[in-house]
């Protein structure tokens, strides 16, 4: 009767080993490298953000430009530190009012937001008119501004939010940011 052959052992072990290393390495430095590079862009002072054609802002000095948060022609974001104030713009065939419930309704269901104060009317140098209602929720509290242009079935939002109980610092420098709010051609 032949022998049966022995089993050798093949040397996979050390292979598979260094496969493994070189994987761990490899989404190691990845997510190292996503950590570092934040998306943010500093934006010089006095430079003028263009959200759409007919809308755009002046972030304050020292906020940075959020490249994650813009969509082009309806979103822009700028944020500094634990604050963030974006401006977005949307059609809106509907009246103000219900735009504006629209938007409490989501801020409560998506946010779990909580509002108080009862709602305020504003009204800017450079013409944006509408009304503003503050908000908290368990991670942010926030103002909103919504101005509403009829002509155009254009809304404008603003939504100027901080972490919970930082936002009395960054009202100032939200408001200096929705003072220059320019809408219309050539905005």
């Amino acid at each position: 009767m032949p022998a049966i052959p022995r089993r050798e052992r093949y040397g996979t072990l050390g292979g598979s080993a260094l496969v493994l290393l070189f994987v761990f390495l490899y989404v190691g430095f990845w997510l190292i490298w996503d950590g570092h590079a934040s998306g943010e862009e500093e934006v010089r002072p006095g430079t003028t953000i263009a959200v759409s054609d007919d809308v755009s802002y002046v972030p304050a000095d020292g906020w940075s430009l959020e490249r994650s948060a813009i969509t082009p022609g309806r979103q822009s974001t700028v944020a500094s530190g634990p604050s963030a104030f974006s401006v977005a713009v949307s059609t809106w065939m509907g009246s103000p009012d219900e735009q504006i419930a629209r938007e409490k309704k989501l801020l409560e269901a998506g946010s779990k937001a909580h509002l108080y104060g009862n709602d305020q009317t504003f009204h800017t140098a450079h013409g944006l008119t509408g009304v503003k209602f503050s908000y908290f929720a368990p991670k942010a509290e926030g103002i909103l501004w919504i101005a509403y242009d009829s002509k155009t079935k254009t809304v404008v939002t603003l939504n100027g939010q901080s972490a919970p109980g930082t936002l009395p610092a960054a009202a100032d420098r939200f408001q200096e940011m929705v003072d220059s709010v320019r809408t219309g051609a050539g905005a």
